[in-house]
């Protein structure tokens, strides 16, 4: 339907173009007035096929709008004796709405481009065979089978190969990533030269690409508050616009002008005044500026959240799993007793490889190599204190201080290990301490550059953890990160943010489903999308469409930029016609510039400057 609309407007406007250069030559030929007239009414008829009926409906239901003051116009002119100028009105304000749908086009074909990525159909593995079926019918734990140079179609787990995998439609970034058994990949994404076999986590409609677009629409419907005052203020400007040409013809005419140059005079400040490009300049310039943003791996989900991240002052960050990886690695492992390494590393091995918890395979990996795997009997697994097995006949204790408080195992330590930094676990053989393995959470690649880069921006960064004393200060004063908030809980980290408020704008950057409220309490909420909890990205305002956090001082930079370009475009818009509006009354300005100029130049002018944003 879109296509078949704009067809006939083009249509339209050949029609009133070719009408309005045969009314221009039959005028200047001296032809008879009802002949040029007629092919200029033909052009106002052709050109304001759309404008002319929303004007007349406006003035049906009271509602003055930016059609009702080109069509006065256009046939005010024509009641006047100037055919040519109502004319020309009509067709530059029509050019202007065509290049106005057509930036707006541009963005839609922006947007359009994410539906053409998802795939509509995948090739799953069924009882050994390779059957093609639609998304909606693929169910999680399915397999799909994608070859080399296909799209991914589903969001899932690889179960089996490896390959290059762009992307780029999700993160913006150009570089392919590489892609093994137990990596994530996603629909919409391009697989380079592997065979992969992917198990599926999400149902089609729950996938990365799906809620992208789903978000993307939903902020093209919400609206900024600066750009809320706009629009409200164009629907009383108009009338005050009509109401001040009817004034300033009367008053021409009560001054002695003649009633055709006293309503010449009160039609240019109607068209001069018209508020056409200052009610476009907001929405063309904050939806370019998403439009950039998805771009660049940035999903904002309002234009609202632009101009709040503009005015951000704080910057507080979740730890664990955002400044950090949330993978625990092991630090160090101490050896305490005369027992040899190989002897303590093979039992540790051997009993941590028969647990499935974060710390257990944290240290198998660290010591895989240097230790060999034995038999182990026995085994229990303590919840929330440790593990215990005989190996080669000796009993082994491994787990947290309190374990060994339980067991009345003596641990050696130094005082100032307490207030080190990680988590400590120890290893006992009988009675005796033989290790203490420290482990640690990986501090995220991108941290340290996005700390840096916020503070250059003279915004400051708060970390909220519920991590302890030593973890959340050891990282936060690696980082250089200006205050630090630890052993909280979720509506502690509330708290401090409602307490923060009086600062200025504040963002938050979380990824668990315990950050949702602290996502919503504040200003704007970034979730990171390619790693956080689905509760986290529906919360968030903002999701980073893959780990790197230096983009959030790029999102506050070119929110900055978006704003400025806002108020370039008003002020262009106003003082532009501020300018012609008093050459309009004293009667220097011609109905026909009063267009051009004031209406068609202003409004390509915001359009154009609106979309460099969006590249």
């Amino acid at each position: 339907m879109a296509e078949v609309s704009m067809r006939t407007k083009y249509a339209c406007m050949t029609v009133a173009a070719i009408s309005f250069v045969m009314g221009l030559i039959l005028e200047l030929s001296r032809f008879e007035y009802i002949i040029y007239l007629t092919f200029y009414i033909i052009t106002i008829l052709a050109a304001g096929r759309w404008t002319i009926p929303n004007g007349l409906r406006g003035v049906m239901k009271v509602h003055l709008d930016i059609n009702f003051l080109m069509t006065f116009a256009a046939f005010g002119a024509i009641i006047i004796g100037s055919p040519f100028e109502g004319a020309m009105v009509i067709f530059l304000f029509n050019i202007a709405e065509l290049l106005e749908e057509h930036a707006n086009m541009r963005v839609e074909k922006e947007v359009q481009s994410l539906f053409e990525i998802k795939p509509t159909t995948t090739t799953l593995l069924i009882d050994g065979k390779e059957v093609c079926v639609n998304l909606e019918d693929v169910d999680i734990g399915q397999i799909a089978v994608i070859r080399p140079g296909e799209r991914i179609a589903v969001d899932g787990v690889i179960v089996k190969g490896s390959s290059a995998i762009d992307e780029s439609t999700i993160t913006g970034e150009s570089v392919p990533v590489e892609k093994t058994v137990g990596d994530e990949v996603y629909a919409g994404t391009m697989n380079q030269n592997g065979y992969l076999e992917v198990q599926v986590t999400k149902r089609s409609a729950d996938s990365v690409i799906s809620k992208v677009i789903e978000y993307v629409e939903e902020a093209r419907m919400k609206k900024a508050p600066t750009e809320k005052v706009v629009a409200r203020f164009s629907h009383v400007y108009t009338p005050m616009v009509v109401v001040g040409a009817i004034l300033l013809s009367l008053s021409v005419f009560l001054l002695g002008s003649s009633p055709h140059d006293a309503l010449y005079r009160g039609l240019t400040l109607l068209v001069v005044a018209c508020p056409c490009a200052f009610a476009i300049s907001i929405p063309v310039t904050m939806v370019s500026a998403i439009t950039g943003f998805m771009r660049n791996g940035v999903l904002v989900k309002g234009t609202q959240f632009v101009e709040s991240a503009s005015k951000s002052k704080i910057v507080a960050f979740d730890k664990t799993g955002t400044i950090t990886e949330g993978e625990l690695e092991v630090k160090e492992i101490e050896v305490h007793s005369n027992i040899p390494q190989e002897e303590v590393f093979s039992a540790l091995y051997s009993l941590e490889l028969m647990s499935e918890h974060p710390i257990s395979q944290a240290i198998v990996q660290a010591i895989q190599d240097r230790a060999v795997q034995k038999e182990v009997t026995d085994f229990e697994i303590i919840p929330g204190m440790g593990l215990t097995g005989v190996v080669d006949g000796e009993p082994y204790t491994i787990g947290n201080r309190k374990l060994m408080v339980v067991n009345d195992i003596k641990i050696i330590e130094k005082p100032e290990d307490k207030d080190e930094f990680g988590t400590r676990v120890f290893m006992a053989r009988g009675k005796e301490h033989l290790a203490t393995i420290v482990l640690g959470d990986q501090i995220r690649e991108t941290s340290k550059r996005a700390i840096d880069h916020l503070q250059a921006l003279g915004v400051s960064t708060v970390m909220l953890t519920g991590d302890n004393r030593a973890t959340a200060k050891a990282i936060g004063s690696q980082l250089g990160i200006d205050q630090i908030h630890y052993e909280l809980l979720p509506k502690d980290k509330v708290r401090i943010l409602k307490g923060l408020e009086t600062t200025g704008k504040i963002m938050f950057v979380g990824d668990g489903v315990n950050d949702a409220p602290a996502l919503a309490a504040s200003d704007v909420g970034i979730a990171i999308a390619a790693i956080s909890s689905d509760v986290a990205i529906e919360t968030a305002d903002v999701a980073l469409m893959d780990s790197d956090l230096t983009k959030i001082a790029r999102l506050i930079r070119h929110s900055k930029h978006a704003m400025r370009v806002v108020k370039q475009n008003v002020a262009a818009a106003i003082g532009i016609k501020v300018l012609l509006g008093f050459f309009a009354v004293l009667g220097l300005v011609p109905l026909w510039l009063a267009v051009g100029i004031g209406d068609m130049g202003v409004s390509l002018l915001v359009i154009a400057n609106a979309l460099r944003l969006a590249v």
